[in-house]
């Protein structure tokens, strides 16, 4: 059945795809609301706020003058490492660092956790590292190449039953790890 979606470029999917602005963003040696997401907060389609560094309110302005971020963009490192994907769940006073692109789904066309598992998902995992760019020291994507990822495009609702199923099953995952990680402390206090 999905090969009989249509496959379309992911830029005639989204209604913004912005990249980082690329160089490092002074850090403030104090704590404030404006967090920088690196690529090491992006992971398995979650984004860590845990360890971000922090910023001035100056910089940040200027490093989101092309786009802020909003609930449910998703987030793909170009490098360091290739491929990582994340969902923007909390927005407010945090912005891209360095190698990261983000992506907004046009909602018309494209749910955003249907964005997000097809970008997890071994196709366009392929698409991703065949478009490492070479002679570099370091494998990265291109931002060119950042527009032109294709998938196929079920229609909206099947869309949208897709990723909540994902969803679901994601959910589930991580209270298990959170259980057996619970269950391990107990244990190690035991003996």
């Amino acid at each position: 059945m999905s090969s009989e979606w249509p496959l379309v470029t992911i830029e005639d999917v989204c209604e913004l795809i912005v990249d980082c602005v690329n160089k490092t963003a002074p850090v403030s040696l104090k704590a404030t609301p404006y967090r920088m997401i690196r690529t090491t907060n992006v992971r398995n389609g979650r984004i860590d706020l845990s360890d971000c560094r922090c910023v001035e309110q100056e910089t940040y302005e200027k490093w989101t003058r092309r786009a802020k971020l909003q609930f449910g963009d998703v987030i793909l490192t170009r490098e360091a490492p290739i491929g990582e994907v994340g969902f923007v769940k909390e927005h407010e006073g945090v912005f891209l660092g360095q190698r990261l692109m983000q992506y907004r789904a046009d909602p018309k066309r494209l749910d955003s956790r249907f964005l997000l598992y097809s970008f997890l998902s071994p196709g366009l995992q392929h698409q991703f590292r065949s478009n490492e760019g070479s002679g570099s020291v370091v494998s990265h994507i291109r931002v060119g190449d950042c527009f032109k990822f294709k998938l196929r495009l079920p229609p909206l609702l099947i869309q949208k039953e897709i990723a909540t199923f994902l969803g679901a099953l994601d959910d589930r995952i991580a209270l298990l790890r959170e259980t057996n990680a619970t269950l391990e402390a107990i244990a190690q206090a035991l003996f």
